[in-house]
């Protein structure tokens, strides 16, 4: 499927809703679990509705969230480098802006948290829109579309997640695939990992039924832990860019930047390196 491969997956954290990797790097949000706010981040001496946006002009950076640990979203490649679709997709909106990209490990549970506590500017972490969520933060418009796909080890013929009797299922912290499957009566226990290798790890050694992920994240990891996807997508989802609500201006700069960078053709060139496809489209 994608046309960039790296030799082993890194980390342990979180998704999609899609999730915190073992590897520290020289981004690596060590605050998160402290609580306390970087001393090197822009968002740190927001005040103001307005402050952010003359903050990430005045230092030159924007500061976001991801997990890395997301592969091929972002992960942290076997030279310790944080890479993936998130990262260059990050790094191209804030080429649009005028600024450079610095991003911040954490935890993909604590992502909201870190955002309205100012701890980064955005977070460009594949985090799906929802009505929950835009009660306490907003939005940009989609960078790409997803959806929640059942995941079951080879060899079991489950042909999809409605054949599971008392199902004990994988999903990753945080993510709308737990509140999904929480809501389904079939499934006795929803087994949460810190990050999708954890998951599929998991279903290889047969400590669960079957797990429940993104479809592009289940694409780029099923063969390698023996899974296949078994029945239709689950539901579909939004994902977009991350915003506190004050920031109205920054919200604006980026659906300009992404309007821009998909009209001149680096949206699909990104989406082309990881993918082979154009995931805005499908």
């Amino acid at each position: 499927m994608k046309k960039t491969f790296w030799p082993m997956l890194l980390g342990a954290c979180m998704i999609v809703g899609l999730v915190g990797c073992s590897q520290p790097s020289a981004g690596s949000d060590s605050s998160a679990k402290s609580g306390a706010a970087p001393a090197n981040s822009s968002a740190s001496a927001l005040s103001s509705a307005g402050e952010t946006m003359k903050n990430i002009k005045s230092e030159g950076k924007i500061t976001y969230a991801l997990s890395g640990a997301y592969p091929p979203f972002s992960y942290y490649d076997t030279s310790g480098k944080l890479v993936g679709f998130d990262v260059d997709i990050a790094d191209a909106l804030a080429k649009q802006l005028g600024v450079k990209a610095e991003p911040l490990r954490t935890d993909f549970d604590g992502i909201v948290a870190g955002l309205k506590g100012k701890r980064f500017d955005i977070a460009v972490a594949s985090m799906a829109i929802t009505d929950k969520r835009l009660k306490e933060i907003n939005f940009t418009d989609p960078y790409y579309y997803d959806g929640a796909q059942f995941y079951a080890k080879k060899g079991t013929g489950l042909k999809s997640i409605a054949e599971l009797k008392d199902g004990k299922v994988g999903v990753c912290t945080g993510t709308t695939f737990e509140t999904q499957l929480k809501n389904m009566s079939n499934i006795q226990q929803v087994v949460q990992f810190s990050s999708d290798v954890d998951n599929f790890m998991a279903l290889q050694q047969g400590r669960i039924d079957g797990l429940v992920t993104s479809r592009f994240v289940g694409m780029e990891n099923a063969k390698k832990y023996d899974a296949q996807a078994a029945g239709p997508l689950l539901y579909t989802e939004k994902i977009g860019v991350a915003v506190r609500k004050e920031d109205g201006d920054l919200l604006k700069a980026l659906n300009d930047a992404l309007g821009e960078i998909v009209k001149n053709g680096t949206y699909e060139k990104i989406s082309d390196k990881w993918f082979s496809t154009n995931i805005m489209e499908h």
